[in-house]
């Protein structure tokens, strides 16, 4: 399987193609409740809110991490003024005042994926989400558990079951070691723990630990035991990671399926996707109608989409000018595409100063991802994001946390 970037419409018949799904799109949007959200938004940040860098331009994090809904992004590396960590709330629409929200985290903390019922430090210690945000620094953990370190990810596996005691939520982890040496840092074998966590909705215990277990042992003879930028599927039954000495072929992004162990030592793991090339971490979307979840990633300073149905890659194109990503994207329930980057308004970059913020893509208006369609000779999915899959996945969040949509 290859990765294949954005083409050139070369073709009559794919002219033809791309007019359609874009007539299409148009039609939706005047279709009241059925209206598009708009192809690409750009939120820029406040200088004078979150502080500026060195050539006076907004700061932005460098490791962050969207929530389900699109709402918050968990940054670290956030700067002087607003401390190492904060959640950032975009607004609701395709414009707006983007707020900020300290957090008492270290770098490179990270959520527990699919509900984001909690935010983990690298030390273990998870908060509960509503509690981050309405007390920020002053918040205070429940419990510690799962794997630690800077490379850490985490998902919450199957809806938990109710009981008189609480609800029993089982939490997947995933890291790899830890390493003095500044060149090997993020490069290792893969260790995996799943806790359960009984939580009444005031406070919150472990109550079961499998413990750090070695993962893919049996794929060593072909991909070697050493990975780099793994990243854990939002239900925590996959991950992604480049094999950094194979025994077959060359290093790439690979997504990788966890099955169940068959022993309390080994947990093994079986090849679902080679994206064919080496980009930065690839994050896993949500399950979707058609099967798979997509996988977004950036690469040289662009962002792609990659649709495991086709097997194919598309880079998400810009309407602004000189747009550089400077954190790896994330997927929302939704399909949107989000991430930080830098920008100018027009060509003119004297005229158009750099601005520094947001994105905010719908895939489905992509031309390059409709190309990929064309390319079979089949019509896109759908057409677009509508506004009111967005409304829908903003309050199903917001009713999970207990807070205004």
């Amino acid at each position: 399987m290859s990765l294949t970037s954005w083409r050139s419409v070369t073709t009559p018949l794919a002219c033809l193609a791309l007019a359609l799904t874009s007539t299409l799109g148009h039609t939706a949007q005047d279709a009241g409740a059925d209206a598009c959200i708009a192809p690409q938004t750009y939120l820029p940040l406040d200088a004078t809110e979150v502080g500026a860098n060195a050539q006076g331009v907004a700061a932005l994090g460098t490791y962050e991490r969207v929530s389900p809904d699109g709402r918050f992004i968990l940054r670290s590396y956030s700067g002087a003024q607003l401390g190492k960590v904060s959640l950032m709330e975009l607004p609701a629409g395709s414009s707006g005042h983007i707020k900020a929200h300290r957090t008492p985290f270290s770098n490179e903390a990270f959520p527990v994926q699919g509900s984001w019922r909690y935010l983990v430090d690298v030390t273990g210690e998870h908060y509960r989400f509503a509690d981050v945000l309405r007390l920020q620094t002053q918040a205070r953990p429940l419990f510690r558990g799962g794997m630690t370190g800077f490379y850490a990810a985490a998902s919450e596996l199957a809806a938990g079951s109710t009981e008189s005691a609480g609800t029993l939520i089982h939490i997947r982890s995933l890291s790899w070691p830890q390493n003095a040496d500044a060149d090997s840092q993020g490069v290792g074998p893969l260790q995996i723990a799943t806790i359960g966590v009984r939580d009444d909705g005031r406070s919150a215990q472990v109550v079961s630990n499998t413990g750090p277990r070695f993962i893919c042992g049996g794929r060593a003879a072909t991909d070697g035991n050493v990975y780099a930028l793994p990243m854990l599927s939002v239900d925590g039954s996959e991950f992604s990671a480049i094999p950094q000495a194979p025994r077959q072929g060359r290093p790439s992004m690979r997504v990788y399926g966890l099955a169940t162990p068959a022993d309390a030592t080994e947990h093994p793991c079986d090849p679902r996707a080679d994206l064919g090339e080496s980009p930065g971490k690839a994050v896993f979307g949500f399950a979707r109608d058609r099967g798979a979840p997509w996988l977004t990633y950036s690469d040289f300073g662009h962002v792609f989409i990659h649709d495991p149905e086709l097997r194919r890659s598309a880079r998400l194109l810009h309407t602004k000018h000189r747009v550089l990503v400077t954190a790896f994207p994330g997927l929302t329930r939704d399909g949107r595409v989000i991430y930080g980057a830098t920008w100018h308004d027009c060509a003119d970059t004297a005229s158009c100063p750099m601005q520094a913020g947001y994105v905010v893509v719908d895939p489905y208006q992509s031309d390059s991802y409709r190309q990929l369609w064309s390319d079979i000779g089949r019509a896109p999915p759908r057409r677009c994001i509508t506004e009111q899959a967005v409304r829908a996945e903003r309050e199903r969040f917001a009713r999970l946390h207990g807070l205004s949509p």
